[in-house]
Order: structure tokens, then sequence, then C-alpha cells
């Protein structure tokens, strides 16, 4: 599966996180620094704590009270893997002076546990951090901190047992280049990964599967294959083999005659599902006659709740009443599907469909409407029945206009 990535469009958290970032490198200089601790990163103090809004008292108490003044100070910071945090398990938190000062962003807290999963380290590590009075990210001003550190990934190590010549007829195998080793832990041989061809194609970034968009990003395809994915009508890649040293991937190219019949198998088989459909909406659902079984009930298909139905609350007590009744007969009422149960009451207004009431009869289960169930017990006072089956109207009626294009 490819990700065609938008012009220019980044998220606005991404957003705010490089406005922020370009606004340091631009206000805050070695000007009027105190102290002289050596950075052992890159110098440039680009990246940025976050959440520091919540921690101005202890930020005050190690600076000082200078606010509104120009005043930098060179601090030393530990970088602590935040395991516990209850927002974030893989959240990194800063501290300075065993003082809590903020944390690292969600994408930098994972390319540095990569990183420190590269560099086989663990626990926390420490880096020279800037603390300045900083009126780029409130009006008023507040205190800001910037770490000096370097994200930057080693490219993978070269597998002795690979070649390139191993791949299959029309598949490349390549290794992943600026490896982000911690969402690799989140993966197994065997996996689908994602491609994400850029605009002027010129890398392709690799990306685990599972993730929102934008996250779980493996890494990127070395340049001497991004051409050849990137020309290529579509691609699809999994990952075949980790190692110490980095991880290989296998990426099968689908050429213009694949994706034809890829195309022509899909058309096909959309017309046989909408052929499906069509015939299940226009089929008659005959319902069982209700008798003494259904007190040997279980509600089928809970779904699709919303306040033109209901409430899951409403639901609950229902459910705790008809439990009742069926011990009253003797019976029983099962939370879920049950092979002794007798009959299927069908709650959802989409699963009122012939498909599903005959599926359900070949499983050995007669069947009937959460709204004639109600009927039965005398609990219609308890729901309003009337929007359930206009509920199903709807449903009907919206596939048949919108889905098969046909006035119902």
């Amino acid at each position: 599966m490819r990700f065609i990535k938008p012009a220019k469009t980044i998220s606005p958290k991404t957003a705010n996180e490089d406005e922020r970032t370009a606004a340091i490198k631009e206000s805050v200089s070695t000007s009027g620094e105190r102290g002289s601790l050596r950075s052992g990163g890159n110098g440039t103090f680009d990246v940025v704590a976050v959440g520091v809004s919540y921690y101005q008292e202890a930020l005050r108490s190690i600076f000082g009270d200078t606010s509104g003044q120009a005043a930098r100070m060179l601090v030393l910071a530990e970088i602590i893997p935040d395991d516990d945090n209850p927002f974030d398990a893989y959240a990194v938190r800063i501290e300075i002076g065993g003082k809590l000062v903020g944390h690292l962003s969600r994408r930098n807290a994972r390319e540095w546990r990569s990183k420190m999963i590269s560099e086989s380290l663990s626990g926390a590590t420490t880096c020279s951090a800037r603390i300045a009075w900083d009126r780029r990210a409130r009006k008023e001003g507040s205190y800001g901190v910037w770490l000096d550190i370097d994200l930057t990934l080693p490219d993978s190590k070269p597998d002795a047992s690979y070649t390139l010549h191993a791949a299959q007829p029309g598949h490349i195998e390549f290794l992943v280049n600026q490896l982000n080793r911690f969402e690799l832990s989140n993966c197994r041989v065997g996996d689908e990964v994602n491609l994400w061809v850029a605009d002027d194609a010129r890398e392709v970034f690799i990306y685990r599967q599972g993730c929102n968009f934008g996250e779980g990003k493996l890494g990127i395809c070395p340049d001497a294959f991004s051409k050849v994915i990137s020309s290529a009508p579509e691609s699809e890649a999994k990952i075949a083999s980790i190692y110490e040293g980095g991880c290989r991937i296998d990426c099968k190219l689908i050429s213009k005659e694949e994706m034809a019949e890829r195309e022509k198998e899909f058309r096909a088989a959309e017309k046989k599902r909408l052929q499906e459909l069509r015939r299940d909406l226009t089929s008659p659902v005959e319902y069982s006659s209700i008798d003494s079984d259904i007190y040997r009930c279980f509600i089928s298909n809970k779904t699709g709740m919303c306040e033109e139905i209901g409430t899951w609350e409403q639901f609950a007590k229902v459910e705790e009443h008809i439990a009742k009744l069926c011990q009253e007969r003797n019976g029983k009422y099962y939370k879920s599907q049950a092979k002794t149960a007798k009959f299927a009451v069908i709650f959802a207004p989409e699963a009122r469909t012939h498909s599903n009431v005959t599926s359900l009869k070949e499983r050995g289960y007669k069947v009937t409407t959460f709204e004639k169930a109600l009927e039965y017990f005398a609990l219609t006072g308890m729901w309003n029945c009337k929007r359930l089956t206009k509920a199903e109207n709807d449903y009907k009626k919206f596939m048949y206009e919108e889905t098969l294009g046909e006035r119902s």
C-alpha cells in the first residue's frame, strides 16, 4: 500500500513544532549566557522541550527570577525514558537538577528511543541544555528549554548474508536507511509495511502498519531504489528479515498489466457485492414466531448505538430486566451468542437483512427483532421502538440511494 504525500502539507502539531524550532534558532543565541558546559550534541540546541508551560516554577527556581530579561543559561539536563507516563508509555521526560521541566515531543521521543537502542544505551542520559526567557511562545513571555542532542539515526549496516540477487523476479530487496529501531521493535518478519512516496520522488519513506497517519516511521528507502519504486504503477512491501545490523525489506513492483488485472478483479468483486446487497435489501426477511424459547435468548449485533436510537445505559437496564424475566421462567439470558441459546434477538438496524437472519437460522436459532422481543416481554415502555424501526428504514433507503444509486 502506498501513501502519496500531499504537497507541502503537514499536521498542525508538526507545523507548531517546526515553527517553534525556527523561532528558537532565531531567538536564542549565546549572548548573555551563564555557565560553560560543553554540549554533547552538535551545538545547535534545536531540540525543543515541550510542555514547559506546566513547569515554570521549577524553571524559575533553577534560573532565578529574571522574567523579561534576555539572559540565557547553560545547564546539564537529564533525558529519562518515562515508561510509566499515563498519557504515553513511550514518553521521554527532561529533568534539570532533579526537577521535571518538560518532555520531548512525541515524534522526538520515538527518535530518541531508537537512537538509544542503536547505541546500546538505557536509562537516563545527560546533555547540555539552554534555559532562556522566550517571548515567542507567549506574548507575556515564559521560560523555554532547548536541548543539544543529535537525533540523527545511522544507516543500516550491511548484512553479511545479504545479496540483491536473492530477490524474486519482479521484486527488489533493500536495507532500511535511518532505521528507527524503536518502531522496529513492534514489527515481526513477514509484516507488511507502507511505502510513502515523496512528491519529488527522491525519497520513499517506510512506515509500519497499524499506526495513525504520519506515525510509525521505520526509515527511508536507499536512494538507489527510490526512483525504481516511485516510477512503478504500484508496489507492495514487507519485512524480509530483522537482524542485529538492521532490517531488510522485500518490495514487489506491480506492473501495469498486473494492475489492470487487479482492477478487473476488483470491478468483478464490486459488481458481485452490489448484486448481493441488492438481493439482501429486496428479499423479504422472515422472522420466527415468538414462543417460550425466547426465555433462552441472546441479543445479536449490539452495534450502531447513537442518540437517534438510544443509549447504552438504557440498553443495560433492558438487558437486566430481560435476564430477570428469563430466570423467572427457568430460562437464561446470554450476554453473547451461545450454543444452548434458542433465540437470537437482532438489535442493530443495519443487521435486519435477509443474509444475516438466514445465517442465524442456519446456526440453529430462532430469530426476531429487539422491538418484537420487548413487546413480548412487555418492556416497550423502556425503549422508543419507533426510533429503531425508523433507523432500519433510513438505513435501507440510504443503501438504495447512495450505494446502489436507486430509489427505494
